[in-house]
């Protein structure tokens, strides 16, 4: 599976509000977050059961992985303003 399908269901699953339309947006922007999305929360599962835990990176990514779901649903917004604007 590609990293821009992986992140994008990754995402699908935890923003499920959106999964609609996760599944069906059309973008370079949000392809570049669904990849860094599937990155960041891969690198989060592999650090929460690696051991001896390493809670400030755990919480890094935690942060970076919030941060992407952020800028996704602003650029979801984004795309539906516009096609409701068309």
């Amino acid at each position: 599976m590609s990293l821009v399908r992986a992140g994008r269901a990754r995402l699908a699953m935890a923003l499920p509000q959106c999964r609609k339309q996760l599944l069906s947006a059309k973008s370079r922007d949000l392809d570049d977050l669904f990849e860094g999305y599937a990155l960041a929360a891969e690198a989060l599962e592999t650090l929460q059961t690696e051991e001896p835990q390493q809670p400030d990176l755990t919480s890094e990514y935690r942060n970076i992985c919030a941060s992407i779901q952020d800028e996704v649903l602003r650029l979801l917004g984004q795309l539906d303003g516009a096609a409701n604007g068309a």
